[in-house]
């Protein structure tokens, strides 16, 4: 969605086609984003022969230059159809599952896609290592941030922390995210009640907010959690919704990332280092991309994320820890091609692979 909304702000006619009663649609409308609804993830006979069809009559109306298939049914439908209408055909991978290493897979990723666009670099290492495609066919582009919605005001952070009751000596750790068993909530609870009582320190000053929107579980569920585990919630802080992300993003000393096993292209993570706001995280995903080591825990190790979270109440570690990644956030004289994170850099290195195919006879 935001490629779309960033290709068309920078004057390209883009079409984006999605899924029915996807819960997106209501943003590309928003956004006035021109948008297909097909039922491409369905199973039936009906839904994939309309689906053909749609698909058929949109290349004849809209005539693309590119397809980019961020799904794998759009990516074979589309890989079909790629030498009747002459479109440069795209595969973007920004799911934590790796493809399958089977002959039709490689077939279609090494001679039919004409570029791969992975959202983190371990998935662009299972293209080359694993599917066999070229080095030069595979590109990591990191996803991007509105930094118009996501910004650095700390100038107010005190009274702001103080009128919610923190003092200036609480430490304030937040996890953000869906309430889903993979993001780690039950994790990063058990910890925090570990960390609190390995030390003292933590236990007078460390405060962990909650904050997500319900999906497979609910904040009581959390709640209830706590309460059978014998966890105080003294100094655990749970939000159902917050109105003003930014400002919540920036009254914390540190986000955590406690995924056991997905965010490939962790927008949390992005929009917290937006906001100039520290992060440690698991090593999953496109973490190890943007956070140092001494700054990642193995997914679901409670006894690491706890010694992690006493770490947090040293402001030196906050520090070297936001340094060391804003350095990647804005792209100061780093050689790797994924750094830099904000939208702009979103399209321009998308632009550069989109240029680079269309060179291509």
């Amino acid at each position: 969605m935001y490629l779309t909304k960033i290709l068309n702000e920078h004057g390209h006619k883009s079409l984006l086609v999605t899924v029915p009663d996807s819960f997106g649609i209501q943003w590309l409308e928003k956004f006035n984003i021109d948008y297909v609804a097909l039922p491409l993830n369905s199973h039936l006979p009906q839904d994939i022969f309309k689906s053909y069809q749609s698909v058929i009559k949109l290349c004849k109306e809209f005539k693309p230059d590119i397809v980019n298939c961020h799904r794998g049914e759009a990516f074979y439908l589309f890989a079909f159809l790629k030498k009747i209408f002459d479109y440069k055909l795209v595969r973007t991978r920004g799911d934590q599952r790796k493809p399958k290493a089977t002959a039709l897979n490689k077939y279609f990723h090494n001679h039919v896609a004409d570029a791969i666009i992975s959202s983190n670099s371990a998935m662009a290492e299972h293209f080359i290592q694993n599917m066999s495609v070229p080095k030069e066919k595979v590109f990591t582009i990191l996803g991007g941030v509105d930094t118009s919605k996501f910004y650095p005001n700390k100038e107010n952070k005190a009274e702001i922390r103080k009128a919610h009751g923190f003092s200036e000596d609480d430490v304030l750790l937040g996890i953000i995210g869906r309430l889903d068993p993979v993001k780690g909530f039950y994790e990063t609870v058990s910890a925090f009640h570990q960390a609190v009582r390995q030390s003292e320190q933590a236990k007078k000053r460390l405060h962990l907010l909650i904050a997500g929107r319900p999906c497979d579980f609910t904040s009581k569920s959390l709640e209830n959690f706590c309460c059978e585990k014998g966890i105080s919630l003294e100094h655990i802080h749970l939000y159902s919704y917050i109105e003003d992300i930014n400002s919540f993003m920036n009254k914390l000393d540190m986000g955590v990332i406690a995924s056991l096993g997905s965010e490939t292209i962790a927008r949390v993570a992005f929009e917290l280092l937006a906001c100039h706001t520290p992060i440690i995280g698991s090593h999953v995903g496109v973490m190890p991309d943007i956070l140092d080591k001494e700054y990642l825990f193995e997914p679901g190790n409670i006894e690491q994320m706890a010694r992690m979270f006493i770490k947090v109440l040293d402001e030196d570690f906050r520090k070297k820890a936001l340094d060391s990644t804003l350095d990647k956030f804005y792209a100061k004289s780093l050689e790797k091609s994924f750094y830099g994170w904000t939208l702009e850099d979103f399209y321009q290195k998308t632009i550069q692979v989109y240029s680079h195919i269309l060179e291509q006879k």
